[in-house]
């Protein structure tokens, strides 16, 4: 019989139990052993290796430089293993925060003031409010945003990272974070481009695509397993950055290199800030932490899906909220949960967020003692790994499948994205929020009521318009498929109005409520007008389907009380009770 296997931290860490709810270490820490270690240590050495190259471009995306991506990529990291509740959640900067990042500084940065101390600002004020969203358990807020709208905002995006990436790719001075001004600049500086700049871009541009596209299709055609083709795959761009910055040295044209980093010894110090710096910031800091939440949050509760495992919406944003304050201690920019950063973490074999702990331990050894090498990356060729991870984020296939569905989708999800990018990132997600909520109230503004019968032989209710049923001379069968409140009560006595006036000859009329799971004040109060007018006309109206709890609120309050006496129990006792079918059942 095998041994167990020996935990590798204190029995003592097993009884802090007060402590497991806020502190999600202390449910894994205890039981940690040898095998785990070795899982998450192999899955921190091809984390870093891909996280430090990105780190840099992210930085340079935000408009910032390169060592704040870098800081990104440490503290913060170990804040998350503290607080967050998916096991191999990777966090750091993205391509989606960074644009942000950048489009909340650009107007203090033409301002003339400091980039860098405005970005820490964001930092904590995105940590500070997605800590006191946390805290309020408001893990749901992200339910604002329709999956459209938020296709639409990060297909947007990802046109303008693209677009933006260009002036570096070819190496020209493009300005602007719009698609009107990157366009018309880049149209005026095309006449500019060197031939070796051209090169170089389409050069890396070339090796990225087909290194992480092609080359795994190619392996498995050869007789490579698919899960070594799928690593072949994701690992590829390293040693394509290495030969790209190899051939830099000797590349015709110089092409744009990194450049000297600074030391990587953190100094961990509060940023000091001005209350009318706050009132800029806030609102970007409130739409960049609920885009970073969203964006994690989706690829940690699938992963943890798959595992069989379970993730806190709450409990993740404390722990995102605190990484962005580590990261704004530390001197870096706004994080968030990657994509694609945890998904190699997962699929290379990580098994608790000791993994992120680890990588930040390789990124700065990196940093400290490698930067060297760093410094040589060419602009270009990480311009054209931002360009590719960009390309992947737009999502064409979801904008047909909405349109085939509801073009009221389809709709928001252009406008969503057309704000995006004429606008900018965060009226971009301003206006999806507005959108979702907008579509929202339509919907459910027009509720829809429709008149049923029964099918032969049977007890069940259908609509009439869809399926042969029987139908009784005098009595109209109404199915209400919408809650009730003050904002659709007025349609639904228009909707039964009309119908009435399609049936002259009703004189009762049962409004069926099985769909209805909330009724308020208003709608009530609308409900008690519709039975005083269908009386005046000759029209007895009654109710069935009735939930319970809901009859017994408006018991309560003594609005429908003449109404609740003439309710049944289901459609067919109503039918019973009604069109004199006493031998039916």
């Amino acid at each position: 019989m095998p041994s167990p296997r020996r935990a590798l931290f204190h029995p003592l860490l097993d009884h802090l139990r007060p402590g497991r709810h806020w502190l999600p270490l202390l449910n894994w820490l205890p039981g940690y052993h040898r095998h785990l270690f070795l899982a998450d240590f192999g899955a921190s050495l091809i984390v870093a290796a891909l996280l430090i190259p990105q780190a840099i471009a992210y930085a340079l995306l935000a408009g910032l430089p390169p060592q704040t991506g870098l800081y990104a990529s440490t503290l913060p990291l170990l804040a998350y293993a503290l607080f967050g509740s998916a096991m191999t959640q990777s966090v750091g900067p993205t391509a989606l925060t960074s644009m942000m990042t950048a489009s909340a500084l650009a107007p203090i940065a033409a301002r003339g003031e400091d980039p860098i101390a405005a970005a820490l600002l964001l930092a904590l004020l995105s940590g500070a409010m997605l800590i006191a969203c946390g805290l309020l358990r408001l893990g749901r807020i992200t339910q604002l945003l329709s999956h459209p709208v938020v296709s639409g905002f990060t297909s947007g995006t990802a046109i303008l990272i693209a677009l933006g990436q260009l002036g570096p790719l070819l190496q020209l001075p493009l300005s602007g974070n719009l698609v009107p001004a990157l366009l018309g600049g880049l149209w005026r500086a095309l006449p500019q481009v060197s031939a070796a700049a051209l090169s170089f871009g389409l050069l890396a541009l070339a090796a990225f695509a087909l290194g992480s596209e092609l080359l795994p299709g190619l392996l498995r055609r050869l007789g490579v397993p698919p899960r070594h083709a799928g690593w072949a795959g994701r690992l590829a761009p390293l040693p394509i950055l290495a030969a790209l910055a190899v051939y830099a040295t000797y590349a015709p044209g110089n092409p744009t290199l990194v450049g000297p980093l600074p030391t990587a010894a953190l100094v961990l110090e509060w940023p000091s800030f001005t209350p009318d710096e706050v009132a800029t910031l806030w609102l970007p800091a409130l739409l960049l932490g609920l885009v970073g939440f969203l964006q994690s949050i989706t690829i940690s509760q699938s992963l943890a899906l798959a595992r069989g495992e379970t993730v806190s919406p709450d409990q993740e944003l404390i722990a995102l909220g605190a990484a962005n304050i580590a990261a704004g201690v530390a001197g870096a920019l706004p994080v968030s949960g990657g994509f694609a950063r945890t998904a190699v973490n997962a699929n290379a074999g990580a098994r608790t967020p000791l993994s992120g702990v680890l990588a930040a331990g390789w990124v700065l050894l990196v940093a400290a003692w490698l930067s060297p090498l760093l410094q040589a990356l060419p602009r270009a060729a990480l311009a054209a790994t931002i360009i590719l991870a960009s390309l992947k984020l737009i999502d064409l296939r979801l904008l047909l499948a909405t349109w085939r569905y509801d073009k009221r989708d389809a709709a928001a999800l252009l406008a969503t994205l057309l704000v995006t990018l004429c606008f900018g990132a965060l009226p971009g997600i301003g206006s999806g929020v507005l959108l979702s909520l907008a579509l929202f109230i339509h919907r459910v503004s027009q509720p829809q009521v429709v008149v049923v019968g029964r099918l032969p032989g049977t007890e069940h209710f259908r609509n009439i318009e869809r399926f042969p049923v029987q139908t009784w001379p005098g009595l109209l069968l109404l199915r209400v498929d919408e809650s009730l409140y003050f904002g659709n009560a007025q349609a639904v006595q228009l909707r039964v109005a009309e119908l009435l006036a399609r049936h002259p000859d009703t004189r009762d009329a049962v409004l069926i409520l099985s769909g209805v799971a909330s009724i308020d004040f208003s709608a009530a109060e609308a409900l008690a007008q519709l039975d005083h007018g269908l009386a005046k006309r000759g029209v007895t109206l009654y109710l069935a389907e009735l939930k319970v709890p809901l009859r017994q609120a408006l018991a309560g309050s003594g609005l429908l009380d003449p109404l609740l006496e003439r309710t049944f129990l289901s459609a067919q006792h109503a039918v019973l009770g009604l069109a004199g079918w006493r031998g039916e059942r």
